[in-house]
């Protein structure tokens, strides 16, 4: 029983550094943002697009990835993607000017998304029942979030010390980790659990997925809370050290600060539904993080210049982010029609195409002052709650 729980342990923790290839691959190099920019010679605009082409590149490529591991197995196409993704961010750390690190970051996203996605399928297929999925991607988001927390204060430690380079360099090994590691565990999809799939029906399958309409509304929330949290991340190297004039080394304390909203709100969640029903948890998320954010709103507007008021809302807003996040994600994953694979490639694909989006907007909106950071944490907030209510009623109707 002992060993049991030890193996289940050290599978969760490796899943959630499989999933957490994401805020690795974001948060690392967000310090070094305004050096590149200047190396290249290029504009804050033009450079969130290392990031919202990464999230196209990571949403579409799981259009791939989920089919691929329902048919060969999660571990050879976990392994697959992660050494395309390993090749990319070296290209990455030998890019010459902005267009190149752009497409090189687009191709490490379309390996980096085979981790995300099979590690969402590999807690299907194990934990399948809803409470204990829930209580373990609870506990996936607590180790995952120690990727954003500690991803800047790396990045800007090689930063400080060596070149932005460096943090490419870092990924790389990073993808090298994984790969070596998943030859060590035991495949979840054995070759008995696979439903045979051919690829002139592939896209029948993920119409019938999205038809699914309570699938298609509470993933629809899981992408708007998601963005919630990813306007901060994309804005904030911008926020923090153009319009605030925070050093590097700062920022990546700063960020692992508010990082460390999202363990509360997953630990959180945890004590929480002891006590609270899922449907009442989802309200208060939804409902704290609006109203929070049209706080932030008034103090930035009211004075925009005290660092406080961007630090202290943020923290806040994150937590019931954290909250959120687990229980939506386990509430899309129990609405699988035929290919767990596809699912969680949806629930991907609709995430981070949500994620490119509002990286693009935060690029165009982030000028010289961060009261629109607020508002657009207060729209995604709202919708956040529309879909939670529609999800709801959907299931009582």
């Amino acid at each position: 029983m002992q060993i049991s729980k030890l193996r289940t342990s050290g599978l969760i923790v490796y899943l959630s550094l499989l999933a957490a290839i994401t805020p690795f691959s974001t948060d690392i190099y967000l310090a070094s943002m305004p050096v590149i920019a200047k190396q290249f010679q290029s504009t804050s605009t033009l450079l969130q697009l290392t990031l919202s082409l990464f999230f196209i590149g990571f949403a579409l490529g799981q259009l791939f990835w989920g089919p691929l591991s329902d048919k060969i197995g999660r571990k050879p196409a976990v392994i697959i993607g992660i050494t395309i993704y390993l090749i990319a961010s070296i290209l990455c750390a030998f890019s010459t000017n902005i267009t190149q690190l752009i497409i090189f970051r687009l191709l490490q996203a379309l390996g980096a998304c085979s981790g995300v996605v099979i590690a969402m399928a590999m807690v299907k297929d194990i934990f399948t029942e809803h409470n204990r999925m829930t209580k373990m991607l609870s506990f996936m988001v607590t180790i995952m979030t120690l990727a954003p927390m500690v991803a800047p204060v790396i990045g800007s430690y090689l930063l400080v010390h060596f070149h932005w380079q460096s943090n490419f360099y870092f990924l790389a090994a990073y993808g090298l980790l994984l790969i070596l590691t998943m030859l060590l565990i035991k495949e979840s999809h054995p070759k008995i659990a696979r439903k045979p799939l051919p690829i002139n029906k592939l896209a029948c399958a993920y119409i019938e997925q999205i038809k699914c309409k309570p699938f298609l509304v509470i993933t629809a929330a899981v992408s708007t809370n998601f963005c919630i949290m990813f306007a901060f991340i994309s804005s904030s190297p911008f926020i923090y050290i153009n319009i605030y004039k925070v050093s590097a080394v700062q920022f990546g304390y700063l960020f692992a600060f508010n990082a460390f909203s999202l363990i509360l709100g997953s630990f959180t969640l945890n004590k929480l539904k002891k006590s609270l029903s899922d449907p009442k948890i989802m309200c208060l998320g939804a409902i704290g993080s609006t109203v929070t954010a049209i706080v932030m709103s008034i103090l930035l507007s009211v004075n925009p210049t005290q660092i406080l008021n961007m630090i202290l809302p943020s923290f806040i807003i994150t937590f019931f982010v954290g909250l959120l996040m687990p229980l939506l994600m386990s509430l899309a994953l129990k609405h699988v029609v035929h290919y767990t694979g596809i699912t969680s490639a949806l629930i991907g694909i609709f995430r981070f195409s949500a994620a490119a989006l509002t990286s693009v907007f935060m690029g165009v909106l982030i000028t010289n002052h961060p009261s629109p950071l607020p508002l657009v944490m207060l729209v995604l907030s709202i919708f956040t709650l529309i879909f939670i209510k529609c999800y709801q009623n959907n299931l009582t109707l």
